[in-house]
């Protein structure tokens, strides 16, 4: 049950985790040559994205508690 009340609540924080480790496994395949990648993949950068979305996450929460508080 607290598996379940862990995942409600940092559910964002998990979405980008799990997005930016599945991308850095596709890349590093694709560095393999064991797969090709489309040429739409290689232009984005998730890494970036995902340090972004981390930061403004992190700040709505912070801006949260200091509301609450």
């Amino acid at each position: 049950m607290k598996v379940v009340q862990l995942l409600q609540k940092a559910w964002s924080e998990f979405i980008v985790l799990f997005s930016s480790i599945a991308y850095l496994m596709i890349r590093i395949v694709a560095d393999v040559n064991k797969i090709n990648l489309p040429t739409w993949f290689e232009c984005f950068d998730i890494p970036t994205i995902s340090l972004f979305l981390m930061t403004f996450i992190s700040l709505y929460r912070s801006e949260e508690n200091i509301i609450s508080e």
